[in-house]
């Protein structure tokens, strides 16, 4: 049996403390963004840029060189920072604050729960918590099959423990699925599309109520070529093909 042993290396007394000077401005760094965040906020609720502009943007971006989207950033984690500390949730940077921005405050507790649940990581990743998130996010805008009579339902009418088991199992068959999606095809799905952008060819994968479908704009016609609606977003591409493939022009082709 073979076994590996880790190796830590003893930093030099100036490595060890331009370390901690590296901690320090990162620590500090995070505070400062915080505290922009929260003081855009306030010029903004107070109008205190109306003196010299008409808006927060254009103010902010003349007295801070701030860009809008910055600004916007900025005051995000604010919002999320206090709502989540409301809850008993630290938010310690910003990456935490935009994963957990794609949801309402309400639901914060229940992302951090499952996606700790889900990982076993007491501090999981922001990338992880983005997932749970988006998912919750989809969830609280439809419809969810209740977890015992599978009848629909909306989400917010779920009580509180059965919210964290529908969450859970949709987060699992969603890493069921990106790790199967490809099934057995000869040219899988996804790499299907990425082939088709490769050689030029423009379209777009779109949802709805009845389901998922492929549009691709033919090239020598300039004709929007629309898949049939499918189950899920792994099926559009295969139901396109079967419908369209012969059909396309792809640019460059003779």
């Amino acid at each position: 049996m073979t076994t590996h042993a880790l190796v830590f290396e003893d930093l030099t007394p100036e490595e060890r403390g331009r370390r901690e000077e590296l901690v320090e401005i990162i620590v500090v760094g995070e505070v400062a963004s915080l505290r922009s965040g929260k003081a855009l906020r306030e010029v903004r609720d107070r109008r205190l840029y109306r003196e010299t502009h008409t808006n927060l943007e254009a103010w902010a971006h003349d007295a801070c060189r701030l860009s809008r989207a910055r600004v916007y950033q900025l005051i995000e984690f604010a919002d999320v920072h206090e709502a989540a500390a409301d809850q008993g949730i630290e938010v310690s940077n910003e990456r935490m604050a935009r994963a957990l921005g794609v949801i309402s405050p309400e639901h914060y507790g229940l992302v951090v729960a499952v996606t700790q649940a889900a990982t076993g990581k007491d501090r999981p990743s922001n990338a992880d918590l983005q997932a749970v998130g988006e998912v919750v996010r989809d969830m609280a805008a439809g419809m969810v099959e209740h977890p015992d009579t599978r009848e629909p339902m909306p989400f917010a009418d779920l009580p509180p423990e059965r919210k964290a088991e529908a969450v859970t199992r949709a987060v699992q068959a969603g890493s069921r699925d990106r790790r199967d999606f490809q099934g057995t095809d000869d040219v899988k799905p996804m790499e299907y599309l990425s082939g088709l952008q490769q050689m030029g060819v423009t379209g777009a994968l779109r949802f709805g109520p009845p389901g998922y479908w492929l549009e691709v704009m033919d090239a020598s016609t300039g004709e929007l070529l629309e898949g049939p609606p499918a189950a899920t977003v792994w099926d559009a591409p295969r139901a396109w093909r079967r419908r369209h493939e012969s059909e396309l022009d792809r640019p460059g082709d003779a």
